[in-house]
């Protein structure tokens, strides 16, 4: 059977999709872009240093707040948010856009004590300058992570897929935590768990991860320059995927996604983009696309047909966390041009010789 989605076979995932019920759990924040002024600069009266201005600012979800943000622009029909900002202006904010996509925030948690998480970005023209960080130390009591585990305990019965977010050490997600976490996954087989992690992959058990190629040679202690083949990264996909005993969805940039299925991985090969791009929140996309596919009833295989698409439209947002819309998605289906030919693609046929080797032992896709 073929990898290859045609766009009836898209249109059918996207209609299945308004039925879906997909949960996000993790670290939500706020992405917040400065536009600066480039004119003459002024110097501070009190300090003598360069003042810059804002000339613009506009804001978007960030971290979990943009996986959301997807997932309601793709058509998902139902989807909630398990998370927590402070009572802060950024906080209210961060609240009220979940609001807007059409997400439901009952679960969504303001407390006095955090610190509302947020990117800000100055952007000097097309440029973006030093990022600066705020609730990069927050420190969750156990009765507040208690409340949030809570809260994802009662809705796994009610999501076709969970996605599980971590993006900063001092968010809601530890090891202590993950620990409760893998309790109710054991709980819960009827429930697909993804997880997205900078910091924790190693310590989830029983659900698919979404990695990039650093996660993922970190993960397995290799360095990252070491992978660089695609033939590497399909060995690396079935060895964490053999770990993990789920699907790996490993991207790889401009060159797509590999994804690992039992003793099979097979490569999506990337989709061409125009210059310029901005790849901000391409993986969030392809966690958000893979979680509303899945959610529809497809294959992981498929899913990453659907996720690559997805994130080739969000590099070409600039200056934003791009999101793709159902209606993006349909449009590009109609024409996808990938980096090299899809009927080129092989899959591997021995995941034990090519775990144990390194050597890929490859057959063609029937297309």
């Amino acid at each position: 059977m073929s990898w290859f989605n045609s766009s009836a076979d898209i249109r059918q995932t996207l209609l299945r999709m308004q039925h879906a019920r997909v949960t996000v759990f993790g670290d939500f924040c706020v992405d917040a872009y400065w536009e600066l002024w480039e004119g003459e600069p002024e110097l501070s009266i009190e300090t003598g240093l360069t003042v810059r201005r804002v000339k613009k600012q506009q804001n978007s979800l960030g971290g979990a707040g943009s996986v959301v943000a997807n997932l309601r622009e793709m058509g998902v029909g139902h989807v909630r948010a398990i998370g927590v900002a402070g009572t802060d202006v950024f906080g209210e904010k961060l609240r009220s856009m979940i609001n807007e996509c059409g997400a439901d925030t009952s679960d969504f948690l303001l407390e006095p004590t955090w610190e509302t998480m947020v990117y800000a970005k100055p952007c000097l023209g097309s440029r973006e300058e030093n990022r600066i960080d705020f609730g990069s130390f927050n420190i969750a009591g156990a009765k507040l992570l208690d409340t949030l585990l809570d809260k994802l305990e009662k809705v796994i019965v009610e999501s076709d897929v969970v996605i599980l977010n971590q993006q900063i050490p001092a968010g809601i997600t530890s090891p202590t935590t993950i620990l409760r976490i893998n309790q109710m996954i054991e709980k819960n087989p009827q429930t697909i768990f993804l997880v997205d992690s900078r910091h924790y992959q190693k310590y989830y058990k029983g659900a698919s991860l979404k990695l990039n190629m650093s996660e993922a040679a970190a993960l397995l202690h290799e360095r990252k320059e070491q992978i660089h083949t695609v033939d590497q990264a399909k060995v690396i996909s079935l060895r964490i995927s053999e770990t993990t005993g789920k699907p790996t969805f490993l991207t790889r940039g401009e060159l797509g996604i590999v994804v690992a299925v039992e003793d099979q991985s097979t490569v999506i090969p990337g989709l061409k983009v125009s210059e310029p791009i901005d790849t901000v929140g391409a993986g969030d996309a392809v966690v958000a696309a893979v979680a509303a596919a899945m959610a529809a009833g497809s294959d992981p295989v498929a899913a990453s047909v659907f996720a690559n698409i997805a994130a080739m439209i969000t590099v070409k947002q600039l200056k934003t966390t791009g999101t793709a819309s159902a209606a993006e998605i349909m449009d590009a289906a109609q024409n996808l041009q990938y980096v090299f030919p899809p009927a080129s693609i092989l899959t591997d046929a021995d995941a034990t010789s090519s775990a144990q080797t390194g050597q890929v032992v490859r057959a063609s896709h029937d297309e």
